[in-house]
Parts: structure tokens; C-alpha cells; sequence
């Protein structure tokens, strides 16, 4: 219950249990007044307590890149990329963007130009689909080199007991026939149960993972792995704090760490922020800023957003066959 609920019971008398309305006094006699009244502020007080109180963060004013209105660049390509969930863009190839689909597909990804144009699809050998939502690139385990992680962490129904992150090295090549990538499979469990995520950041330098949780209201849960664990190895997410957006929808549905490491991009279901980061600080610690409101392009189901290499533009894609790819340029903070 918000603050704002527990007031509304102070004043509407009609929403206190029948307990404590019998103890009211039905005239003008006041005598009577301050108990129930104090019996309803405690009340108040107490579900207020046990809801999300936490109020939005702040708009932050200062620090933020300086950019222009949303542009379309291009569209998917027809065929199967019918339901976009994220999208990355690659290091060994700046051109590419590395896209999937959400639940229902196949294990594999697809690369496209930043128009759109088709130029490779992967299929990714070792790996299931049960709810792909994100993608991320970042080094590999093994250290050095351009991987890729897609994150298999939707969980709609709450009843899965943990979720898997598939590593993949970056092609080195695109075009041609279908690619094939043997992955790495890293299965990770949540520390407080099972949580509903859309969201996969991955430190350009460090490597360390970030999961950023989806709720319908209140706030969401952020969770970190400092280092991946070998292949195969269970391993445990550390809880790392709490985030809200500061207008607009709750639910987080992408997110990703500039190349350079100076700032976070977040993706919710009406706004697109930014968080700024220094090297000293982990994304986590970013995410406990107070955030800039960038440009959000209007978008079907708006699920991807990924940093365009070379500077401070990103793009955004929504769901939906042949969906619009939208660019917002940006300037440095």
C-alpha cells in the first residue's frame, strides 16, 4: 500500500475493518473521536509498512548525453524475426546488430545490418529456448575476445528454480549459410526465489553480470555475479539493491552498458534511461543513481535497446514482424 492509500483510510472512515468502525461514535460527540482515529492511523501505518514505499527516484538534470528526436533507420527483415526481445551491437563487426526472439523460437540469434538487412543467423549448439529475453556482449570467460550472452531469464510464472545465461563467441565472419556456436552454459539461481527478468547487463571490462528484475508495480530487484563460473557450475546471485523508475511503467524490459563503461542504458515499457557510471563503480552501484530521461521512440511491446559502437546513438526495436529499428544520436555528456 502506498503512503498516498494509508491517508485515503484516514479520511474515508468507510474502508476501516467493522471493528473498528463500531468504536467510531455515530453523532457529533467527540469523545470518542481520538480513539478510533488513532486506532485507523495505526492501521494505516502498518499496511503502509508492509507495501513498497519507497518513493520515485528524482530526474537527474545534469550529466546527461544531449540528444536529438527519434529516427527510423530501417526494419527487420521479413521472415523469422517476428518477436525482437533484444538486441546488442557487435564489436567484431560495429555494422551488426545481434538480435532474438522471445519465447517460442529456436535456439539461435540473428545478425542484421543497422538498416535491418539480413546477414547471418546462428544457431546455437548445446542451448535451449524456454524464454529468451535479452542479449548482451561483453569478454569471454575464458578472458579477452568478443562474447555474447543470451539470457534466458523470463519466467512469467514464477516457477522456475533457476535460469541459464548462454555464452557465445562473437562470429568472425557473417553472410552465407547458417552459423553454428557451441555454447557455454551458465545456470544461475536467485538468492530469494524465482523472479520474472527481461533485463542482461554485462561490464564491457569486467565481465561481471547484471540482472535487472520485471514487476508490474513497486520496485524491482537488481542482482549481480561478479565473475562467471565455469561452464556447467551452479551459481548464486548476489542481490545488490533496489530500482524504479521515475515516471512512466515499473516494468524493465532491456538494458545495456555503454562499450566504454561511463553509463547504463535502461529500457522500461514507456521510457528509455540513463544512468550514469564511473570506472570505479560497478553497474549495480550506477543503478543506485538517480537517472536521465532519454528519447523513447513509440514502439509495439517495446522490449530491445543496445548502444550504437563509435559513440553515444542507440537504437531501439519493438515486437512485431518487420518492426521499425529506431536511432536516437546522441552527444557526450
Amino acid at each position: 500500500m502506498s503512503p498516498t492509500s494509508a491517508i485515503e483510510i484516514l479520511r474515508a472512515p468507510r474502508l476501516l475493518p467493522r471493528r473498528l468502525l463500531a468504536s467510531r461514535p455515530r453523532g457529533g460527540d467527540a469523545a470518542g473521536a481520538p480513539a478510533w482515529r488513532s486506532a485507523a492511523l495505526a492501521l494505516a501505518l502498518l499496511l503502509s509498512a508492509c507495501g513498497d514505499t519507497d518513493p520515485p527516484p528524482e530526474v537527474r538534470e545534469s550529466g546527461c548525453p544531449r540528444c536529438a528526436g527519434a529516427t527510423q533507420a530501417g526494419a527487420l527483415p521479413r521472415g523469422d524475426i517476428d518477436e525482437c526481445s533484444g538486441v546488442v551491437a557487435g564489436k567484431l563487426h560495429p555494422d551488426a546488430l545481434y538480435v532474438h526472439n522471445d519465447s517460442g523460437d529456436e535456439p539461435r540469434f540473428f545478425a542484421i545490418g543497422l538498416g535491418g538487412a539480413l546477414r547471418a543467423e546462428v544457431n546455437v549448439v548445446g542451448a535451449a529456448a524456454v524464454d529468451w529475453e535479452d542479449i548482451a556482449r561483453g569478454p569471454c570467460r575464458t578472458g579477452g575476445g568478443s562474447c555474447l550472452f543470451l539470457a534466458d531469464i523470463g519466467d512469467n510464472d514464477g516457477d522456475r528454480d533457476s535460469t541459464t545465461i548462454y555464452g557465445v563467441p562473437e562470429p568472425e565472419t557473417l553472410g552465407g549459410a547458417p552459423l553454428a556456436s557451441t555454447a557455454e552454459a551458465f545456470v544461475l539461481s536467485y538468492p530469494d526465489g524465482s523472479h520474472d527478468a527481461e533485463t542482461l547487463l554485462v561490464h564491457p571490462t569486467t565481465g561481471a553480470l547484471t540482472l535487472v528484475t520485471k514487476v508490474d508495480e513497486g520496485s524491482s530487484s537488481v542482482y549481480e555475479l561478479p565473475a562467471l563460473p565455469a561452464a556447467g557450475a551452479p551459481a548464486t546471485l548476489v542481490r545488490a539493491g533496489s530500482i524504479q523508475p521515475p515516471a512512466g511503467s515499473p516494468r524493465f524490459t532491456s538494458g545495456d552498458v555503454h562499450p566504454d563503461g561511463t553509463g547504463v542504458l535502461l529500457r522500461t515499457s514507456s521510457h528509455v534511461l540513463y544512468y550514469p557510471m564511473t570506472p570505479d563503480q560497478t553497474v549495480a552501484q550506477a543503478l543506485a543513481g538517480p537517472p536521465c530521461t532519454l528519447p523513447s521512440p513509440d514502439e509495439d511491446q517495446a522490449e530491445a535497446i543496445a548502444w550504437v559502437p563509435g559513440g553515444w546513438d542507440y537504437v531501439t526495436i519493438g515486437e512485431g514482424g518487420e518492426a521499425p529499428i529506431h536511432r536516437v544520436s546522441c552527444q557526450a555528456p
